[in-house]
């Protein structure tokens, strides 16, 4: 490792913004492509990235980097992507169990014996994603729609509110997180109701 490289992770280590923000400027952009190369999508690739940089700034007293910065960065973000790719093959195998082996017409009366599950699980996620993208604070809910329900890119958002692009996708990020968290629970809840 490059002396410039342990000074600025020294100072990182030490919660210096000034090193954070030169290894965000640094990396961030070229780690979105390479996330974005692996992932084939450019919002879940930016989504990876900032994540990255969060858990990096609020572990940064933890951080053990033995090789360059660069290397830790890009091996910490194609860890990253794969853990993406491990979580849909998760969420697939849910989905595949619910809609091939549970039989709520049995256990529950629906009034129909050909009850969909897929449109009870479709529903329910439906209402749960609503009512916590409903409880996000307002301007992370704003900043949330414009990008997911209006499909505005990050800079078009901090266009359109007079904010920075960070703050857009910092914003995102922790709607995300919320999402996510909520989803894990509500899977758990119906993998417990269908033993």
């Amino acid at each position: 490792m490059e002396n410039l490289e342990k000074r600025v992770l020294e100072e990182l280590k030490h919660g210096s913004k000034k090193a954070f923000e030169y290894v965000f400027k640094t990396y961030y952009v070229s780690l979105c492509r390479y996330a974005e190369e692996i992932l084939r999508d450019r919002q879940q690739a930016e989504d990876v990235v900032m994540n990255l940089f969060v858990i990096i700034w609020d572990e940064r007293k933890k951080i053990n980097i033995t090789t360059s910065i660069r290397s830790y960065l890009y091996r910490s973000t194609y860890n990253a992507c794969l853990n993406v790719f491990r979580k849909k093959k998760s969420e697939n195998k849910y989905r595949d169990f619910f809609i091939h082996h549970v039989d709520f017409s049995k256990t529950h009366d629906y009034g129909s014996s050909s009850y969909p599950l897929s449109d009870i699980i479709e529903k329910e996620l439906d209402v749960e994603i609503e009512k916590i993208i409903d409880d996000l604070p307002p301007q992370c809910k704003k900043i949330f729609l414009l990008s997911r329900v209006d499909n505005l890119s990050h800079q078009e958002i901090a266009d359109k509110l007079n904010i920075s692009v960070n703050t857009v996708k910092s914003q995102v990020m922790n709607a995300l997180k919320r999402i996510q968290a909520a989803l894990r629970e509500i899977m758990s809840f119906l993998i417990l109701c269908a033993c």
